[in-house]
């Protein structure tokens, strides 16, 4: 089997992946924006008079907006404005003042506005809430949160990260008590950026060209586009999980379990391993979340679940999954187990129609329909694709052809059916382990359990295709590449890794002599 085959396969998904996530970001002009009503708010703030202060008041921003994930929301199953979240850290020493005098002379200064006293939503837990109106089809929060500096002092973390620490205003609502939390938003963020800097310091020269030449009306020369805009493939991917978690966990009972976006942030910076894609990147996260227990990236002490603070260690993420009754942890790795079935989805899709189906229930319809439709002109632009949109592109690089495998025995009709595989492997004394198609390889001697997924009515057959390669399985006369009759196999097919190298399954669901939808291949690496 050549290698250019998966790498056909994988750059096929990765492209869609990024464009899906370049579709979810916020654009250049509505970034630009957003920093001018931001740096406005900032500078109000700061000119405002704050008795007893010592020293001046800093502004920046935080969360997603600073580490270059924002994605646009969904609630109630709709798009909704971006948020953008300012920290503004007032210089007053802890043991001089209370969170609630704080609170309010950020807010009081902030009615001092005429405009922003007009925007300014109810007092929330903690921040001030500014609502900008629409413009375009999208507006702004910006959530402004009081705080002061509070350093801490870590024997295990770096000291530039710790001293950046503040004590964040915490309302109780229903008591009207105010009290002080912690947090870290600026040693965070410095940690993340470690995290990818050599991958974005080789892809903001070009990243930064491409973004001028697509905005020349916005920015005045390359060196204009701000840093904030370079997305990493770890920026990529995190952006893509957030809004598959909003779309798969919309509407259903269990949505406040959802997992929390400093979760997501967190798990995602600390898998990356300078992944050059976004698909590399989010196949190499699911595989270590899986295995956590190997890797370490989530962890059980005492029967607790632990993710700590990567710059605060006395903090655990994680901490809510562990209150009585709760069901957190089970949503989260509910929610792992979706993203690996979705992705598989795009992997083995045939046809426009089924990854704009996939698309479409794992990313919403807007903009399913909307990626799915620009990648296919993409290709007609690129004259890689003549005919039949998305189909005929797909089949040439996904069907692994190789001369002992046996060429289906019925007529392939199309239609809307959908199959995909689901598939474990089982060593000795480990439980057996859910992976995707093409991910990390797999050990030898292990069980394989292969289970067809599909929506096509009862009754019908499932005829299996298994097909081996490599020189191992060439010198032991084990190239296999015929059918298993649909009469003795099911619904699951079981088999073992027996041979180094790239294998696969395909099944094939046989109606009255006519394939009705078939799986696409899903191909096991052995070492």
């Amino acid at each position: 089997m050549h290698h250019s085959v998966i790498d056909n396969r994988t750059l096929i998904v990765n492209s869609i992946l990024r464009q899906l996530a370049e579709e979810l970001d916020i654009p250049p002009s509505k970034y630009k924006q957003a920093v001018e009503r931001y740096t406005s708010v900032g500078r109000w703030l700061n000119d405002g008079h704050y008795p007893g202060a010592h020293g001046e008041p800093s502004i920046y921003p935080q969360g997603s907006f600073r580490l270059g994930t924002v994605v646009r929301p969904i609630r109630d199953g709709k798009e909704t404005n971006y948020d953008i979240d300012l920290a503004c850290v007032l210089p007053y020493p802890k043991q001089t003042t209370t969170a609630k005098t704080i609170r309010h002379l950020v807010g009081n200064r902030l009615k001092e506005h005429g405009t922003y006293s007009e925007m300014l939503d109810e007092e929330g837990r903690r921040c001030w809430t500014l609502n900008y109106a629409e413009h375009d089809g999208a507006g702004f929060h910006i959530d402004i949160l009081p705080c002061i500096p509070d350093p801490q002092r870590f024997s295990d973390v770096e000291e530039r990260h710790a001293v950046q620490s503040v004590a964040l205003t915490d309302l109780n609502k229903e008591g009207r008590v105010y009290s002080w939390g912690f947090t870290n938003p600026a040693g965070y963020a410095d940690w993340f950026g470690e995290r990818q800097q050599a991958v974005f310091e080789e892809l903001s020269p070009l990243r930064k060209r491409e973004i001028y030449l697509e905005n020349m009306e916005i920015f005045a020369s390359v060196d204009d586009v701000p840093d904030q805009l370079v997305r990493t493939p770890l920026q990529r991917a995190i952006q893509v999980l957030k809004r598959h978690r909003d779309v798969r966990f919309n509407s259903l009972k269990n949505c406040e379990d959802r997992p929390i976006s400093i979760i997501i942030n967190t798990l995602a910076a600390l898998a990356y391993q300078g992944e050059p894609d976004v698909y590399s990147a989010l196949a190499n996260l699911i595989d270590r979340i899986q295995r956590y227990q190997e890797t370490g990236l989530i962890q059980c002490e005492n029967d607790k679940w632990v993710i700590r603070n990567p710059v605060n260690p006395n903090e655990n993420f994680a901490d809510r999954w562990n209150d009585e009754g709760s069901e957190k942890a089970d949503a989260f790795f509910q929610w792992i187990g979706w993203l690996q079935e979705d992705i598989d989805q795009i992997l083995n899709a045939s046809t426009s129609k089924e990854l704009e189906r996939t698309l479409v229930e794992s990313f919403g319809s807007d903009i399913g329909i909307r990626v799915a439709d620009v990648y296919a002109s993409q290709l007609v632009a690129n004259n890689t694709l003549v005919e039949s949109a998305f189909g005929r592109t797909l089949g040439k690089y996904l069907r692994f052809d190789v001369a002992h495998r046996e060429q289906p025995r019925w007529h392939i009709s199309p239609t809307r059916y959908q199959t995909r595989i689901k598939a474990k492997y089982m060593r000795n004394g480990f439980r057996p382990t859910l992976f995707r198609s093409n991910s990390a390889v797999l050990p030898k001697n292990a069980g394989l359990v292969f289970e067809a997924i599909t929506d096509v009515p009862k009754p019908y057959s499932v005829h299996w295709q298994i097909v081996n390669s490599g020189q191992e399985a060439t010198n032991a006369n084990d190239l296999r590449g015929g059918f298993y009759d649909g009469k003795r196999s099911g619904r699951t097919r079981e088999e073992s890794t027996k041979y180094t190298g790239m294998h696969w399954a395909e099944c094939f669901i046989v109606k009255d002599g006519v394939c009705l939808s078939r799986s696409g291949e899903f191909v096991v690496n052995i070492r």
